[in-house]
């Protein structure tokens, strides 16, 4: 999707903040630990080789999709990401996405992410739906519209 994302680093953690639904992804830098429960975002865990950040992704659930057509997965989905810099202003992004229970092979992708270089760049709030506010708390309203 077109949304940028920012990425903070500290020494042990690695914050990625996504403008498309105000997604927030944590990867664990530190000693490698297991997902406490299942998740959209999964749990990541990230090393270094050389300069190429690997992250391992499991303890995915298995209510999200890979595009807008409704490409599934299961809860077996493992997916290692690698980021490594191409030049100051590109990352070659590749993911290797294995599920034996959806797939017969792991299968890859890969695409370069572009940094925004305009002056002031910042995420935005995203509204994901239109009128969502009115589904959500127009029932909240004094005087609520009525259903048609």
């Amino acid at each position: 999707m077109p949304f940028p994302f920012q990425i903070v680093q500290s020494s042990k953690t690695i914050l990625i903040s996504y403008e498309y639904a105000g997604a927030v992804r944590t990867i664990n830098m530190d000693k490698p630990t297991k997902p406490p429960v299942d998740s959209w975002m999964g749990w990541s865990n990230g090393h270094w080789d050389g300069d190429t950040l690997v992250v391992d992704v499991n303890g995915l659930n298995d209510s999200t999709w890979f595009d807008r057509s409704g490409d599934f997965h299961s809860d077996a989905l493992h997916v290692v990401e690698r980021y490594t810099p191409r030049s100051a202003d590109t990352l070659n992004y590749e993911a290797t996405i294995e599920d034996p229970k959806t797939f017969s092979r792991p299968w890859k992708i890969s695409m370069p992410l572009y940094r925004h270089v305009e002056k002031n760049a910042q995420l935005l709030e995203f509204k994901c739906v239109e009128f969502v506010e009115e589904l959500l708390y127009g029932p909240l309203r004094k005087n609520p519209r009525k259903s048609p």
